[in-house]
């Protein structure tokens, strides 16, 4: 009896080393379906993850890339491509324009993109026309356009034409708009009392995202553009279908790419170094002489090695939060944001968004949004790719939390009294099953691209026990630590580096 308890203790232990368990984080909806409960406004989404937005929720179209509160605090406006949603924020009552019964009609001609603002009077909003090159003025209680102010045209003997209106913001005591064009790469003034353009700034490639400093002397452009495309060479209007080739002429920072080369007899310009001062860059821009400050390359740069791996990408700077010292950008590459002291007109610090220990060394937070609380100690940022808003405290360079959010949240704002934080996301609840039993199709379509509405969200002012709690809610919906047991014979090693696995190439 006792050769035998022996014997099977010694099996005990080569059983056990025979298998390893490793601890794995996997999605928490691993083995379910997406399924959306309009009733709690939950979600599992295709990724497995879920999506538990806190507070007030309510279903809008789909990808919100712009937000506004009215200054009376009574609307929302919210901006997609060709519609923008008019929010009634204490009965969270929304109306689209256009409305699907096509009763309410657009005043946007083309598509839009991102910029909006409130008139003083809380009555119009300006609207970006996107590829229109136009900024759009529309009266929200009349349900009416009044106004389109377009981009092209002359300036101080420069012709601009096939503008593409980006971010703007309302300089609300000199009645002035300030407006990016992606188009032009630049920065348009225009004097409301005559709507006039005033002055054209060049800025960086693709101008994304604009802010001013509290005292309105200088102005903040983020572009998130890494190189500026010439046409090939000899290319016009007429004939560049018979020039069009194959295949791309170059790989990214290479020889080629930077000077040139010729692909079947054709000359490609060279697109010169990613780190051009214009590339993924943040300009200051002087209000009173129009002039450009100075030209920050936030966030790692293209070549930099960062935990032993070299940076290949821009950083992606591209929303901007202004204080009366520093300003502070989100690099969305980088899932950190930059502080620059812009009276000393230098970049100060960065600072990481920290979520979990488990997986800080890894990249995909993608903080986009961003606003700060008015004694200028707290920021509140948009992770487009974690779905949540998180809490950032300035003063010790951390994250205090996370609040979940629905999926993929781009803009975040505070009330007035900074007791309301107002979120939008991109794809709300996720799209769900778009067939089946059950089934019905909405007013938009089944295509899975309009049944995936965005959101917006109202959640009351955290206390430190509550975001503590919304904290570990949004991990969660994220990610859970399960052991398994691997006993070698699946091909795929369950982590990286724990066994040579057969498998060489894919």
């Amino acid at each position: 009896m006792k050769t035998a308890y022996a014997l099977s203790i010694v099996l005990s232990l080569l059983l056990f080393n025979c298998t390893n368990n490793v601890k794995v984080l996997q999605v928490p909806g691993k083995d379910q379906f997406c399924k959306i409960d309009t009733n709690t406004n939950t979600a599992i989404l295709p990724s497995g993850r879920y999506a538990t937005p806190v507070g007030k929720f309510l279903r809008i179209t789909h990808d919100p890339y712009g937000l506004a509160i009215s200054p009376d605090g009574k609307k929302a406006v919210t901006l997609h491509n060709g519609v923008f949603t008019i929010i009634e924020i204490s009965s969270m009552e929304a109306t689209r324009i256009p409305s699907y019964d096509k009763k309410l009609k657009s005043p946007l001609s083309k598509g839009s993109f991102l910029g909006v603002a409130f008139s003083p009077d809380s009555k119009n909003v300006y609207l970006s026309g996107g590829d229109d090159g136009a900024i759009i003025v529309y009266d929200i209680e009349n349900f009416e356009k009044v106004d389109s102010i377009s981009l092209n045209g002359i300036v101080d003997g420069k012709d601009y034409q096939d503008s593409f209106t980006s971010d703007l913001l309302l300089i609300e005591d000199k009645n002035e708009l300030l407006v990016l064009d992606r188009g032009n790469f630049r920065m348009v003034r225009i004097n409301l009392n005559n709507n006039k353009i005033t002055a054209s700034v060049k800025v960086g490639r693709q101008p994304f995202g604009i802010a001013i400093s509290p005292d309105k002397k200088q102005a903040f452009v983020a572009n998130v553009g890494l190189y500026s495309y010439p046409l090939i060479e000899g290319a016009t209007p007429e004939n560049y279908d018979s020039l069009r080739i194959p295949h791309h002429p170059y790989g990214h920072n290479t020889k080629e790419s930077i000077e040139g080369t010729v692909v079947e007899g054709r000359k490609i310009p060279g697109l010169g170094s990613p780190l051009h001062p214009d590339a993924m860059s943040v300009f200051t821009i002087d209000l009173e002489t129009n002039n450009v400050i100075n030209k920050f390359k936030t966030g790692y740069q293209i070549g930099q090695t960062v935990e032993d791996a070299e940076v290949i990408g821009g950083a992606s700077p591209n929303s901007i939060a202004v204080g009366k010292q520093f300003a502070y950008v989100t690099n969305a590459t980088n899932d950190n944001i930059a502080i620059i002291d812009y009276h000393s007109q230098e970049i100060v610090d960065h600072i990481p968004i920290k979520i979990d220990s488990r997986i800080d060394k890894l990249r995909g937070s993608l903080p986009f949004g961003i606003t700060m609380s008015k004694d200028e100690k707290t920021l509140y940022v948009a992770l487009l790719g974690f779905n949540a808003v998180a809490v950032i405290d300035i003063p010790s360079r951390t994250t205090k939390g996370l609040i979940p959010s629905g999926w993929g949240p781009t803009r975040v704002e505070l009330s007035k009294d900074e007791n309301e934080i107002y979120i939008i996301t991109c794809r709300g609840l996720g799209a769900g099953p778009n067939g089946g039993e059950g089934f019905v199709s909405p007013v938009q379509g089944s295509y899975v691209g309009d049944i995936q509405l965005g959101s917006f969200q109202i959640v009351n002012m955290p206390s430190d026990e509550e975001l503590a709690k919304y904290t570990k809610q949004t991990i969660e919906d994220t990610f859970i630590e399960t052991t398994i047991d691997d006993d070698g014979k699946n091909p795929l090693p369950p982590l990286p580096g724990l066994r040579k696995s057969p498998i060489k190439h894919v």
